[in-house]
């Protein structure tokens, strides 16, 4: 099979092709390679060239390399130890590093569920002091139907904010100010600030304003902390290190539900504390942010190879796995470059090879592109267009399900109690509990957070997450009205007839990315595969399987898979199998 250009992998991948790029390379200059990248890049200090050597001959080739004939001769016992710990890994037995940075992503998704259920009960009591009724009794009740639109903007600016400023603060953080680390604590810090603001606020208005400011640390923090899990996780482990993002965020519902409990019924200014509780897991992410390390990922792509090798054998515990990871991060960085080559010349030049791109190389292609470039090239490189498509219809898919507005609205929309009872606090507490069950609910920040090229991931995140906070903010802002228009029972037909239309689209447009794609580096074979061959492998393949497997109770073969790994293959000897054939082997 014939190798097909960087360009067309990446861009036009209708053969579905996925390969290690390094494969690209003669055998025989694979040394140099990486000789080359050892000494241009000063790493030296932090790693020797023979490690570093045998690290880009485990990435080239993984296989060959631990093969019996070649392992006795170049692996030592306690590089076989660590090769074969990592094929049945569970975080507990992790290293310290790796232990440290998960407990600070949990942490932050608590600050995300706390801050989001913290007004839950508030709900039932502040619209009295602050507005002078319990609005949602009746829409005509106390100051007519304009106190409802203030409850529900008060509601929703959460939302919007999180949308409009906080998830677009992402790229600019991390690209250039203060890195992953450094963008989360400007985030928990606008958490703190905000919950303090909460508890001292003597009108709406100013409640309105701390919200607005606790929406831009929300947004940016769910923009933020899914890349900062997925880009240090060892590739079998990303699912579940990510599936803490659902925990902690649950976990923080959950207890805002039980601090609503707590307060006594109705008694007055008990709503201020419940509001700005979530000041106190806030302060908790900001002492404890720095504590971890950097992302290896970001460090390389900021070209602080030094660093991100450090980082790497904290994380791996091991030189040879983090020579190998830090020579193919950097490589498939490399052929990311070509997705942003500005004139046809420069692609040429590339002459169907991996790119062995200098400094100043690397510089000229990517140093230019500044934050609103970066946003146009989202919907302009074909491959990228793809991912964006996927993570805003996983994003928009969950909130026409409606979780948010049944969680965050529960005490006050099916409660027509005046003044309102607390069974319905009770049921926002079992949401919260529930959402400990296993669920989809972790799946948009899960995908959204892995699916993009390394070059663009902030920017890709940051709106991938302002679509999922604006629709939860539109639908906050218009279900209480709506809720009187069309009654309850109405609303909930309607979000069933949403919850069919996203399980159509996403079934439709989105690539998985689970049982066959091993690392964040193979996503952009992936979403070279053009949409519309997708969408024929879902119509003409795994409908029809579904069909007779579900439907008519067959036992059917599996569908073929759509991805096929590449193997081998330098000069038209290619061969291709699916992941699981390549596993096998």
């Amino acid at each position: 099979m014939e190798q097909l250009p960087f360009q067309q992998l990446l861009k036009q991948n209708d053969l579905a092709i996925i390969e290690n790029p390094l494969r690209r390379i003669p055998e025989d200059r694979v040394n140099a390679y990486i000789e080359s990248f050892h000494e241009d890049s000063k790493l030296a200090t932090v790693v020797d060239l023979d490690t570093l050597t045998r690290g880009g001959r485990l990435a080239y080739d993984q296989e060959a390399f631990i093969s019996d004939e070649v392992a006795d001769k170049i692996l030592s016992e306690v590089d076989k130890a660590a090769l074969e710990k990592e094929k049945s890994t569970c975080i507990w037995t992790e290293s310290r590093e790796i232990k440290i940075i998960v407990l600070i992503c949990f942490v932050g998704s608590v600050v995300q569920g706390w801050v989001q259920g913290a007004i839950v009960g508030a709900n039932q009591q502040w619209p009295r002091e602050l507005l002078g009724s319990y609005v949602l009794a009746s829409p005509d009740a106390g100051g007519g139907g304009i106190n409802l639109w203030k409850f529900s903007a008060t509601n929703a600016i959460v939302y919007f904010a999180a949308s409009s400023v906080g998830a677009l603060l992402c790229d600019p953080l991390t690209e250039l100010l203060v890195g992953r680390r450094g963008a989360i604590f400007v985030a928990a810090l606008f958490t703190f600030t905000a919950s303090i603001g909460e508890a001292f606020t003597p009108s709406w208005q100013a409640l309105f304003a701390c919200r607005f400011l606790l929406g831009i640390g929300m947004g940016a923090k769910s923009s933020i902390i899914p890349v900062y899990a997925s880009e240090i996780s060892p590739k079998r482990l990303r699912g579940q290190i990510l599936t803490s993002w659902q925990t902690g965020t649950a976990l923080g519902i959950a207890i805002s539900g039980t601090i609503a409990l707590m307060q006594p019924k109705m008694k007055p200014m008990s709503w201020r504390f419940q509001i700005s509780s979530s000041f106190i897991p806030a302060l908790t992410l900001l002492l404890l942010v720095f504590v971890g390390s950097e992302s290896p990922r970001w460090l390389i792509k900021k070209q602080r190879y030094c660093e991100a090798y450090t980082v790497l054998f904290r994380l791996r515990e091991n030189s040879l796995l983090a020579s190998r990871d830090l020579v193919i991060i950097w490589a498939q960085l490399q052929v990311e470059t070509t997705l942003f080559m500005r004139t046809k010349d420069d692609v040429i030049d590339l002459e169907n090879r991996i790119p062995y791109l200098d400094q100043r190389a690397y510089l000229r292609e990517i140093g230019p592109l500044g934050y609103a470039r970066r946003i146009t090239q989202l919907f302009t490189i074909p491959r990228v267009r793809r991912a964006t498509l996927a993570s805003f219809l996983v994003m928009t898919a969950q909130q026409l399900t409606g979780v948010n507005v049944f969680a965050f609205l529960a005490s006050t929309l099916f409660d027509q109690d005046v003044p309102p009872s607390r069974g319905s606090l009770w049921l926002y507490f079992g949401f919260g509990v529930a959402n400990f069950l296993p669920g989809a609910g972790v799946v948009p920040f899960l995908y959204s957070s892995e699916i993009f090229p390394q070059v663009l991931r902030e920017v890709g995140m940051a709106w991938a997450s302002a679509v999922c906070w604006m629709g939860a903010g539109i639908l906050d802002l218009c279900v209480p009205p709506l809720m009187y228009a069309v009654d309850r029972r109405g609303v909930l037909c309607v979000f069933a007839g949403l919850d069919l239309l996203a399980l159509f689209l996403v079934w439709l447009f989105v690539p998985g990315t689970e049982r066959q794609i091993a690392t964040m580096e193979e996503m952009n074979y992936v979403f070279g595969v053009s949409t519309r061959r997708h969408v024929k492998y879902q119509v003409e393949e795994v409908a029809p399987w579904c069909v007779e497997h579900y439907l008519r109770r067959r036992k059917v073969d599996l569908p073929p898979p759509l991805y096929r790994y590449v193997r081998d293959g330098m000069n038209g000897d290619a061969s291709a199998v699916s992941r699981e054939e390549a596993d096998e082997q």
